[in-house]
């Protein structure tokens, strides 16, 4: 059953919400909130995999720039 939201009362009775009993394709229930040492390890993937694709981004346009340079230089 999948939960869609609705007015929130605070108290006894009130709006019960809507459910559907089929999910719609492609739903993901609301993930719970995850505990801090999973936050700062799926931090410390996130950075290090920027890192390496800022390193591997400049190195590709390095070669780029020094392969331009040198067909320049060569043609005749």
């Amino acid at each position: 059953m999948v939960w869609l939201g609705g007015p929130r009362r605070r108290g006894g009775r009130g709006a019960r919400g809507i459910y559907l009993h089929d999910p719609p394709p492609g739903y993901h229930p609301p993930r719970l909130r995850t505990p801090l040492k999973d936050r700062k390890r799926q931090a410390r993937e996130d950075f290090v995999l920027m890192r390496a694709a800022t390193v591997v981004l400049v190195v590709a346009a390095a070669a780029f720039i020094v392969i331009m340079f040198l067909m320049i230089a060569t043609h005749s």
